[in-house]
């Protein structure tokens, strides 16, 4: 050791003798380039010798003055713990049973039935028409079928006992069969003026007044929901494909309830939009306090990773090298200097980050202890002392 810094301590003076009599800033005043560059030479090769030197010495200083105050720092133990990884989306409540009912037939509204609010049950008669003349309709052609229905068992007897012609019975066959299918459809036509609950539900509003003209498909008359059975609907980017199906747990939040669900997702869909890259998923929910209203928004937390024996590790206290790559600052024990540790450099592999903690892949073992507060002013190998944890 004494020879070492003997040399460095003569190099020194030999650089500092050697040095031209002009100051820097005499050399500087003549202009000289070449002469500039010389003494920028000299004065980088004496900088280097002296932190050269001032390193050995506190190298010697470490290793003689026991006594010597490193820099404190505190650190963290790197535990195996349960990791669960949620991504936040936004979606909208509906209802598959949310219908405007419209008329089928023209016709002029006749009665409204129900009111808004009230439940109505399925197969419940909500609204009618004026039937146009649609049961005049039916009663002639009734009267009409038992003519033809009596003319047809006639000529069904004669045939069968060979007397009559075989045009005969065929017309009469006919003419019943026919009438028998007018009227059918005439009953239908006359239903169709009785607008009826197509499942249970709540009249949601009211549209048409009695007496205003309707069009069939296009003038709505009210509106019916059900809202026992909701669902949440939203649209994921396809990058989340591969962590999101059917049954995967999703906690969706209602802002304006303030209210908070634990559900699964119930359906994904197959098709990608081309125009945004995203899929489907629905949730189902149960309204079972009835607040829930279709085109609410909802917030969705969809837990797209589990990891049971992650290492997590806060997200501070990893760093990043200018080549992009990570690392952290584990702590081991200096031999025989009670309460000094060396600080290494350590590079890591980070996984998923949430809630300021990183998920680490590889380069650490769970027991590991890291550098915490202090972390950005060590340099690697330096011995530090570490506050109690």
């Amino acid at each position: 050791m004494k020879k070492t810094l003997l040399l460095f301590t003569s190099i020194f003076l030999a650089q500092c003798g050697s040095s031209d009599k002009q100051t820097t800033a005499e050399i500087i005043e003549g202009g000289d380039l070449a002469a500039i560059q010389t003494k920028k030479t000299e004065v980088v090769k004496t900088i280097n010798a002296l932190q050269t030197e001032l390193n050995l010495l506190n190298n010697a200083i470490g290793e003689v003055d026991t006594q010597k105050k490193f820099l404190l720092v505190s650190s963290v133990a790197v535990n195996s713990t349960s990791y669960t990884h949620y991504v936040d989306f936004q979606g909208t409540l509906e209802t598959d049973k949310n219908i405007v009912v419209y008329p089928e037939i023209p016709g002029l509204l006749k009665t409204i039935n129900v009111r808004v609010g009230q439940k109505v049950k399925q197969g419940q008669l909500m609204a009618t028409l004026t039937d146009s003349g649609l049961i005049d309709q039916l009663e002639q052609l009734e009267l009409q079928l038992e003519l033809a229905k009596t003319t047809y068992n006639r000529q069904s007897r004669l045939w069968d006992q060979k007397i009559g012609s075989e045009i005969q019975y065929l017309q009469a066959k006919t003419q019943f069969k026919s009438l028998e299918k007018s009227i059918a459809q005439m009953k239908d036509q006359v239903a169709k003026t009785n607008l009826i609950a197509p499942f249970d539900g709540i009249i949601d509003q009211i549209m048409a007044d009695p007496g205003s003209n309707l069009a069939p498909g296009m003038t709505p008359v009210l509106r019916i929901i059900n809202m026992d059975e909701m669902k949440v609907s939203a649209f994921i980017p396809e990058l989340h494909l591969p962590n999101i199906s059917a049954n995967t747990p999703v906690v969706v939040n209602i802002p304006v309830l303030r209210k908070s669900l634990d559900a699964k997702v119930s359906s994904v869909g197959n098709f990608i939009n081309p125009n945004n890259r995203s899929f489907r998923i629905e949730i189902e929910l149960k309204n079972q306090e009835g607040d829930l209203k279709p085109n609410m928004t909802a917030q969705l937390r969809v837990n797209d990773y589990i990891n049971p024996t992650a290492l997590m590790v806060a997200s501070k206290n990893i760093l990043e090298d200018q080549a992009g790559a990570h690392f952290v600052y584990t702590l081991e024990e200096v031999s025989g200097k009670e309460s000094v540790f060396k600080a290494v450099k350590t590079f890591v592999t980070i996984g998923k980050s949430s809630d300021n903690q990183t998920e680490i892949l590889s380069g650490l073992q769970a027991g590991d202890r890291l550098v915490e507060d202090g972390i950005r002013l060590i340099e690697d190998q330096q011995l530090v002392n570490v506050t109690q944890s």
